[in-house]
């Protein structure tokens, strides 16, 4: 749908790792460990909602090579190749309403697949390709924060060396330009080790480590502004690797989170259906020393969370957001935790 007059009653929710998108990745296994667990129960909460909302249909692909998924969906249609996974996302795109598409940002696979939809003249309920473009890279993410002044973390491209100098003796992350989540993110406890272990290869960043509390915040888009959900913490190990998170902040900390939400998100451009924003709040009490971390421009795993702490139905909410109407969270039963394994 080029526009949109009346609420979509068809939709089609697409996942990428149980959708048939790894057949499209040279040398990638059948879908397993975390990232099928991530992105199984994103597609799970998220198809429940929208099956919720009285008169609407729900669209999904699924990987042959895992067992039909317990997802409330009136179609689930099983590919057996890229090629398949290709004609059926594009089919579903043409004979469905609205299109959702939940995707890892490496190797390209989550633009490809907006370009797709948008050549189908999709309706989307996730971000159009020109955001994509920019918020997959993590560099370029960089680059529009810096050129904006939202605070953020300094970063480098670990290949120019003489760039990072300054970062030898002091504790660093490296991780590549376009990874998802915590893939590929290591931890160092000097920069120069990093010199003598990896290749400087132009995939991989290196940035200093900051301490703080790690918080991720949810945004509604309507294609004109936005509203940002609640904001919860992560549940991170010490690799930094995700594991759930816990909703809602003290009051004081939602504050800080939702204003560097704000400045982070409006310095890209507009865009409809739900992005997530990672950041690190900082010991000062003011936030000066809080930082934008990276932006998901899909739905992402707090979702999970997200509609365990409200009563709305977070699907109808992101429809009235996308229709311009205004949406007002209604907390329910107080403090949530997640886990996501």
């Amino acid at each position: 749908m080029s526009a949109q007059t009346e609420y979509p009653r068809t939709v089609f929710i697409y996942e990428l790792i149980t959708g048939g998108g790894l057949f499209a990745v040279d040398g990638a296994p059948a879908p397993s460990g975390s990232l099928l667990h991530e992105g199984t129960a994103m597609l799970a909460a998220v198809a429940e909602d929208f099956s919720a909302i009285a008169g609407t249909s729900v669209t999904i692909l699924r990987d042959q090579r895992i067992e039909p998924l317990s997802v409330s969906a009136t179609q689930q249609i099983a590919v057996r190749s890229a090629a398949e996974e290709r004609e059926a996302f594009r089919t579903a795109v043409r004979e469905t309403d609205a299109t959702l598409i939940i995707a890892p940002e490496f190797d390209g696979l989550l633009l490809e697949r907006t370009l797709w939809a948008e050549e189908e003249d999709a309706w989307l309920l996730s971000p159009n390709s020109t955001f994509v473009e920019v918020a997959t890279c993590k560099w370029k993410t960089f680059q529009v924060w810096q050129t904006a002044g939202v605070p953020t973390i300094e970063t480098h491209f670990l290949a120019d060396s003489a760039s990072w100098q300054h970062l030898r003796e002091v504790e660093v992350v490296t991780k590549p330009r376009d990874g998802a989540g915590s893939e590929e993110v290591l931890c160092w406890k000097m920069g120069k080790q990093v010199e003598a272990q990896l290749p400087l290869n132009e995939r991989i960043l290196i940035q200093p480590k900051v301490y703080g509390t790690a918080i991720s915040c949810a945004i509604f888009g309507s294609g004109v502004d936005i509203v940002p959900l609640p904001a919860g913490y992560q549940r991170l190990s010490k690799d930094l690797k995700y594991h759930g998170g816990r909703l809602p902040l003290p009051e004081a900390f939602n504050e800080r989170a939702h204003r560097l939400t704000g400045q982070a998100i409006r310095s890209f451009p507009p865009f409809r259906g739900y992005v997530g924003l990672d950041m690190i709040l900082g010991p000062c009490p003011e936030g000066t020393e809080d930082v934008a971390v990276e932006i998901n421009p899909r739905l992402t795993s707090s979702y999970v969370g997200l509609r365990l702490l409200l009563k709305n139905n977070l699907a109808q909410a992101m429809l009235d957001v996308a229709a311009g109407k205004a949406f007002v969270p209604q907390p329910g039963c107080g403090d949530v935790d997640f886990e996501i394994h």
